[in-house]
């Protein structure tokens, strides 16, 4: 049998045995270590499961994500996830499906300090989850909704997904990240937009609006944007930090967890409090570290089996359309989710996928920009769905129940990648506003 032959059978197996009910992680480890010993036998399988293992576990990116799990937790603690929830409420409470749309505006602006999608998922289990089903919001919407809107993370800076894609691909980080602001907004947009549909289809999925929310004044409006403060300081500490130089952008998550750590200590959070933090936070990193662990080491399996150049070069082969060429590679950015993290998909394909389409004429920030909203895509698809377990996790649920509660969210974020790469000045509009070089 070839490699690529082990490749796609190994993945198909994975993913069935995975419909059937073995857990995730141990599907895809077992899965990785048997394509691994069918490609290169003993020698390979025991260099990627000794020393490999050890190389992904010291990567740097395995330091971030829990700090900035830290960040998520105690900005839920300290108020700042919470104000901005409550701000989002008072200005979207009015509509019906009001906190749905409060969960994904709140989670765009907690983006701003956050920079994973894991860190918004996270919070928003702990403070939109009890609102909504208190409310009486269906739960398998609300659920999918939290797990959905956390993406917006990975568009609004500081994004550690399109820091690794600027890397990658030696393209401007500052212009690139004012790009991800404008996609972040076009996906926001397409959230509200699938949100209101599907209660217009639906409306028995949310509640009436009470006469509390319909009734709101706009002084009350006005006042709760002070509750913005903080997180509007430490979006600016840490993104004009790196901005002046004074520390690298991948830095970003220690110096959010100081920031936070003493505006946690200045706010009168007790140290034994701020110590229950940390240990969530290891808890919640905990849960997932095997998962994210069994998916890259399962993309070293695609990697050496050369699925995904298989993939593409049949693609490129094809004569077609660009724009027809970026939708397939948007599809198959859908197929590489189901099995692997964001930064893993990011890191085997941009290097083979960006000459591509930067030679297909596309521009390069605007392939950024959607490359991410898609890798992002497999967060909330089975059967990886990072930040579908994530809830699940969080909330003690059903991760079948979040899958169903997704589809709406799976659309929006499709149409937005979409309508990037038809009308890609939707998003360029903001950099080319401040003057930026494209």
């Amino acid at each position: 049998m070839t490699p690529l032959a082990v490749g796609f059978t190994v993945f198909l197996l994975m993913i069935l045995f995975v419909f059937i009910g073995v857990p995730v992680c141990y599907s895809v480890i077992v899965f990785a270590g048997l394509g691994l010993y069918l490609v290169g036998g003993e020698p390979i399988l025991t260099q990627q499961f000794t020393s490999g293992i050890f190389t992904l576990s010291a990567n740097y990116t395995f330091t971030v994500m829990p700090l900035f799990m830290l960040v998520g937790i105690l900005a839920g603690e300290t108020g700042i996830a919470g104000g901005t929830f409550t701000c989002a409420k008072k200005w979207l409470g009015r509509f019906r499906g009001g906190l749905l749309y409060a969960v994904v505006g709140a989670n765009a602006v907690f983006g701003a300090c956050s920079g994973i999608s894991s860190a918004g998922t996270i919070v928003f289990s702990r403070i939109a989850a009890p609102e909504l089903k208190k409310a009486g919001y269906d739960e398998s919407l609300s659920y999918g909704c939290i797990a959905s809107a956390g993406a917006l993370s990975s568009l609004i800076p500081p994004s550690t997904s399109i820091l690794t894609f600027c890397i990658l691909t030696d393209i401007s980080i500052g212009t690139a990240l004012i790009t991800g602001t404008s996609g972040g907004i076009v996906l926001l947009l397409t959230m509200f937009v699938l949100i209101f549909a599907t209660l217009r289809i639906n409306p028995s999925k949310a509640p009436s609006v009470t006469d509390e929310d319909r009734n709101v004044s706009w002084k009350e409006r006005l006042a709760t944007l002070k509750l913005l403060g903080p997180i509007l300081f430490l979006f600016l500490f840490i993104v004009g930090g790196a901005f002046f130089g004074w520390f690298t952008a991948t830095v970003g998550g220690a110096v959010a967890t100081c920031v936070i750590f003493v505006y946690a200590l200045a706010k009168g959070m007790s140290f034994k409090r701020v110590m229950a933090c940390f240990w969530d936070s290891c808890q919640m990193f905990a849960s997932l570290y095997l998962i994210m662990l069994g998916g890259q080491i399962f993309s070293r399996l695609i990697s050496i089996t050369g699925m995904a150049e298989c993939i593409l070069g049949f693609i490129a082969e094809l004569g077609l359309p660009g724009e027809l060429v970026f939708i397939l590679i948007v599809l198959f950015y859908g197929v590489c989710g189901c099995i692997m993290d964001c930064m893993s998909i990011i890191i085997i394909t941009v290097p083979i996928i960006f000459p591509l389409l930067t030679g297909l004429g596309f521009n390069p920030f605007v392939i950024c920009v959607v490359l991410v909203l898609c890798a992002e895509l497999g967060c909330i698809t089975p059967p990886m769905g990072l930040a579908v377990f994530t809830v699940a996790s969080v909330l003690k649920e059903s991760p079948g129940k979040i899958f169903k509660g997704v589809v709406p969210f799976v659309i929006a974020m499709l149409a937005a990648a979409i309508i990037a790469i038809f009308v890609p000045d939707i998003i360029l509009w903001l950099p080319k506003l401040m003057g930026a070089k494209l």
